[in-house]
């Protein structure tokens, strides 16, 4: 059975794919995204319920722009739709979004607008290869922009153009899409820290799981080779875990690691994980293809898939975001 959308831009922009379906079909699907994923690798699992986050939570967005026309891809597209409206973000980028749409039409070129939500402001980043005006022009264009009461920082191919508040991220660093889905995986991971007094927190990114277990009193480290692992100060290590990943007698002795990879998953370094006795593992994932296949050598090697719980933080897309947890048998 089809639902009615309610999105004007759905089957146009590439975002939402699900939006016409009942809820109950619609979450049973994303759960068996997981299923097949691990299908694949030989392992049946039934996941746990989807956690879903609410409409108008995602705090940053990606739009391209060109020809004076800003918005989001069309499906499998280079063709821009424009938007005025997503049900997906928080509600200061879309009230925002006629004033940038306004100013990237006077700048002309092509390119990309990364807009984040602070608790300052939006902090807005534009890259583009392509202008169409002189760069006086263009300055006192992108100079007015940063002016305007929404903005708290504007970035121009990575460089200020303005700033009123100090921010450790750039809006198109890593960060969890909206801060509701954050809280729900930082739960579940808190859920699993009974006895634990040491940890390690791999592909940290800016220590977004390394925080609550420091602020829990557990002796944990967060290691990544993004520059925003400086921001943990001396609690994170930057160290490229694909071409260097910790060692069995660097991880023996640990209760806890955690483990939140790119979509390309963290092979390497699970194969690492596998020749230890670390009793238990907490895997972030954002790609069930590569989470089934780091949790099949896992799994070969002793553990136990403990829990597997689909986190829903893109919203009617054909992207799912997973948290299994192991136990050493």
């Amino acid at each position: 059975m089809m639902m009615k959308t309610i999105c004007p831009f759905f089957g146009k922009c590439g975002g939402c794919l699900y939006q016409d379906l009942p809820e109950e079909e619609y979450l049973e699907k994303k759960k068996n995204f997981i299923k097949r994923a691990f299908a694949d690798y030989g392992m049946a699992v039934e996941p746990d319920d989807v956690r879903s986050v609410p409409l108008h939570s995602r705090r940053r967005a990606s739009f391209s722009f060109a020809g004076g026309i800003l918005g989001y891809n069309a499906l499998k597209s280079h063709q821009i739709i424009e938007i005025t409206n997503c049900l997906l973000l928080k509600h200061e980028i879309i009230q925002f979004l006629p004033v940038l749409r306004q100013n990237i039409k006077k700048l002309g070129g092509a390119g990309d607008v990364f807009v984040l939500v602070t608790g300052f402001g939006l902090d807005i980043h534009i890259k583009t290869d392509k202008m169409n005006i002189p760069a006086l022009a263009q300055l006192e264009l992108l100079t007015a922009l940063a002016t305007h009461p929404a903005v708290v920082r504007l970035t121009y191919n990575t460089e200020p153009v303005a700033q009123k508040v100090r921010l450790p991220l750039m809006p198109d660093d890593f960060l969890q899409p909206s801060q509701e889905g954050e809280k729900i995986i930082s739960g579940l991971i808190l859920d699993e820290i009974a006895g634990v007094r040491r940890a390690v927190d791999l592909f940290c990114g800016s220590g977004t799981f390394t925080r609550p277990l420091l602020d829990r009193g557990i002796c944990v480290s967060g290691y990544d080779c993004a520059r925003t692992v400086t921001l943990l100060g001396p609690k994170g290590v930057s160290r490229d875990l694909f071409r260097n990943p910790l060692l069995p007698d660097e991880l023996n002795g640990l209760d806890l690691i955690i483990l939140d990879p790119p979509r390309a998953g963290a092979k390497a370094q699970v194969e690492q994980i596998a020749q230890t006795d670390v009793p238990k593992i907490v895997m972030v994932s954002c790609a069930p293809q590569t989470a089934a296949r780091d949790s099949k050598i896992l799994i070969d090697s002793g553990w136990k898939l403990k829990k597997l719980i689909p986190v829903d933080q893109f919203t009617w897309s054909n992207h799912i975001e997973l948290v299994a947890i192991f136990e050493k048998k």
